[in-house]
């Protein structure tokens, strides 16, 4: 049987993970926007943003890039307020299964907020996935009324 330690890592293991999908999520938006953006900007000036240009930012700097890029306030709100527990997980959460004598008190309290943090980040995502799908046919549908094709 596996210990509450273990759950515990395995639950912020994959949070991580979640959270690091959360940023390939925030990268492809951001890409597919500056791609939007030349289609639109192509004739009149030169814009060479790219995907490329955020592959290294962290999470806080792609959130204020995609918080210039996007309009949905509530998104924005609830993905900046995952970025302190992103932080947590990422710095300290491991710290707490080190050693033979963990602190359960904050074993507990923590898998608790893990569980919300999940539903919550997994919620995010998708409709951060939403947002990029209606960017991605707006995009369509104005390379076609411009004329220029998607290859």
């Amino acid at each position: 049987m596996r210990t509450e330690q273990e759950l515990y890592k395995d639950r912020t293991v994959g949070l991580l993970v979640n959270f690091q999908l959360l940023e390939l999520s925030l990268k492809m938006y951001i890409g597919s926007s500056y791609s939007y953006i030349n289609s639109l900007v192509e004739d009149h000036i030169y814009f060479d943003f790219s995907t490329k240009d955020v592959e290294s930012f962290p999470l806080e700097r792609l959130l204020n890039l995609f918080g210039k890029l996007n309009n949905n306030d509530e998104l924005k709100k609830r993905l900046n307020k995952l970025t302190k527990n992103r932080n947590y997980l990422a710095h300290e959460a491991l710290l707490v299964t080190i050693g033979s004598d963990p602190n359960m008190d904050t074993l507990h309290t923590k898998a608790k907020e893990f569980y919300e943090l999940e539903s919550e980040l997994m919620d995010c995502l998708k409709v951060l996935l939403d947002e990029t799908h209606k960017l991605k046919v707006k995009g369509e549908s104005s390379r076609l009324n411009l004329g220029i094709s998607n290859e």
